[in-house]
């Protein structure tokens, strides 16, 4: 890692930590006046982010997605200017960073732990399909982070109203009804995404291995991510879920996602997918 890039990386961690927990103590204490102020601290800390996915892709001359940590770094940039983009277009779902900063944090701190140093770009991943597969790989990811986030805000909410009581900024946010149709768009929005990532995806594997689809084991367990979220939006749409059981089904789905791109490459070390091996 790069000198630049390591004080960029590592003063980003330090403020999404503090805002994780502004958020914590926000929530607990009943403090508006610092769940006001987050949304600042965050927007720096994505700044710096940015500065340190530059530097990657600088010192390394490629865009970062060979290993767990350049994984790290883009997933969690990818959750966070999520979250940042819907929380500045709408000051009341600012809360869902309190989910999608801890993520990411989480995230982050997993890949920097696995291997962060730099590497020269194996030949058969210099591919423009690669470039279209990771790409709209993050964006659904990010998308998926969403959905979680406002299924925990939702759960949250309501129960705030069972209790006849608006805890801190629940009162501020959308109404359920609404919470519950973002839940929803997220994940189409993601399910769209994560269709085109597949596809790019078969299409480099033909290029690459002569084959469509091989039953390698990140494809299949990518494979089994996209048909869980297909299954939630067939139960939104055909069996009417929604409300409380939806959105812990957007809770319960996220974990597939992770596993997908950090999990496999760890327990399952025989498959192809080289640019997800340390």
């Amino acid at each position: 890692m790069a000198t630049y890039e390591a004080a960029c990386f590592w003063t980003t961690l330090v403020l999404y930590a503090l805002a994780s927990g502004g958020y914590i103590y926000a929530l607990v204490f009943k403090n508006e006046k610092v769940l006001r102020n987050l949304l600042i601290l965050i927007t720096v800390g994505f700044i710096l982010h940015s500065a340190a996915v530059v530097a990657r892709t600088v010192a390394q001359g490629h865009f970062p997605w060979s290993t767990d940590y350049e994984n790290g770094l883009m997933g969690g940039w990818f959750i966070v200017g999520s979250t940042l983009f819907v929380a500045w277009r709408q000051k009341a779902l600012r809360l869902l960073g309190a989910v999608t900063v801890p993520t990411a944090l989480l995230i982050m701190g997993y890949g920097v732990m696995r291997n962060p140093t730099l590497a020269p770009l194996a030949a058969n991943l210099k591919s423009f399909w690669l470039s279209i597969h990771v790409f709209f790989a993050w964006l659904s990811f990010g998308a998926y982070a969403l959905a979680m986030a406002a299924g925990v805000i939702y759960i949250l909410k309501e129960r705030a109203a069972g209790r006849n009581q608006e805890d801190i900024s629940f009162g501020g946010l959308p109404p359920l009804e609404r919470l519950d149709e973002l839940m929803f768009r997220y994940l189409v929005f993601g399910f769209i995404n994560n269709a085109i990532m597949i596809a790019a995806g078969s299409i480099w594997a033909k290029d690459l291995w002569g084959s469509y689809w091989s039953w390698d084991p990140v494809e299949t367990w990518s494979m089994i991510s996209w048909l869980m979220y297909g299954i939630a939006i067939h139960l939104r749409v055909t069996m009417g879920w929604r409300g409380t059981r939806f959105a812990w089904l957007m809770i319960v789905a996220l974990p597939t996602v992770i596993i997908n791109f950090f999990g496999v490459s760890i327990l399952m070390k025989s498959s192809v997918h080289v640019f997800r091996m340390n």
